[in-house]
Formats: C-alpha cells, structure tokens, sequence
C-alpha cells in the first residue's frame, strides 16, 4: 500500500510538472484569465484536460493507432491551425480595441471557454504524441501484475495534478490582473495572441511535411 501511495505522488507530481509549460492552452487562459478572472481561463484548461482525460484512454484501452493514420493526424492538424489562427487574430484585434479592457467582460456564454480549451487540445497531434509517449513510458513504472483498477486510478492522478496546476493558473491570473493597469493587460494579451500565431505556424509546417 506505500508504494501505492509513492506512486500516487509520483503520478500527481508529473501531471504538475505535464501542465506546467506554456502553449496555446497557456496561452488561452492567460488571456481568459486577464480579461475575465477565474472562471473563463479555469474552464479553458478543464476542457483542455478533458480532451487530455480522453488521449489518456485512448492510449489505456490501446486504441492508439487510430490516432496514428496519416489521414487523422492531417485533420487534426488543419482543425488546430483554424482553430489557433481565429484565437489569435481575435487576441490581437481585442488587446488593440477602444474599449477600456479592464472594464470588458465576458460575452459569450460560460461553456464557450470549456469548449475553447477542449478543441484546442484535442485538434493538436503533438497533444496525442506527447501523451502516446511520456504516459505509455509511465505505465511502465507501474509493478507488473498490478489490477487494471490500480493502473487506471493512478492514471487518474496524472491528471489530478493537471487541474491542480491549472486550477493555480486561473486563481494567480485572477489575482494579478488588480494589480496591472490597463495598458499592460493589453500588451499581455498581444502578446499571447501573438503565440497562438506562432503556434498556429508550427502546426502549419508541420502539416506540409505530413502531406
């Protein structure tokens, strides 16, 4: 039952340091979360970890190679970069809009960020490989012989440490944005519409090369 609990730790604190780098999730709810609060940018990265709960299971239950076919992977990757290119042409457009960008909020119903946070992770291939290597690698460390009920509830604090993580994402964003004005709030958000461009045009190289 220790090593249980060892591995536990072990599962949570690599679903920590798995959320921890920025990309166009990071991205979005950095934006969300200067522009709205809590809510917005904490639902872009739970529909996120939805779509990454659902890569999870994929890879557990073996079904992986679907998700291999060129054919998939050129879809995915076309939906990611519309995806990413609407983000972060609408960022930019909103960080340069007349309306004090303190005072905005939100307009779009509550859901619309889950869904922003789902697609994005779910419509990006590297998403897919990313997990398909560093969570089968994991699944390795477990003993074997060990019930598939112990692999999957160790699984599952992969992603507890995701929603940790992004759960302290929105709560410092929430927080921050008192303290900034309104001109830098703007340049902020520029600036990570800026990087889902620049994520949009990886995804675009990677698309010819996959053609």
């Amino acid at each position: 039952m220790s090593e249980f609990w060892v591995l536990s730790f072990h599962f949570m604190m690599l679903g920590i340091s798995l959320a921890v780098p920025v990309g166009p999730i990071k991205l979005e709810m950095i934006k969300r979360g200067l522009s709205g609060g809590f809510w917005p940018s904490w639902l872009v990265g739970l529909g996120a970890v939805s779509a990454d709960f659902i890569f999870m299971l994929i890879i557990f239950l073996g079904l992986s190679p679907f998700l291999q076919n060129n054919f998939v992977q050129i879809a995915m990757l076309v939906t990611g970069i519309i995806m990413l290119l609407f983000l972060g042409i609408s960022t930019i457009r909103k960080a340069w809009s007349e309306k004090r960008f303190l005072s905005m909020n939100e307009e779009k119903p509550e859901h619309k960020p889950y869904w922003t946070g789902f697609v994005l992770a779910l419509m990006n291939p590297f998403n897919f490989l990313f997990w398909f290597g560093i969570y089968g690698g994991t699944l390795q460390n477990i003993p074997n012989g060990s019930a598939w009920w112990i692999n999957a509830l160790l699984s599952l604090f992969i992603i507890a440490g995701i929603i940790l993580w992004n759960i302290n994402v929105a709560f410092t964003l929430h927080f921050f944005r008192t303290f900034i004005n309104d001109i830098t709030i703007r340049v902020m958000t520029g600036l990570a519409g800026a990087g889902l461009l620049g994520f949009a045009c990886h995804l675009l190289i990677q698309l010819f090369k996959n053609i």
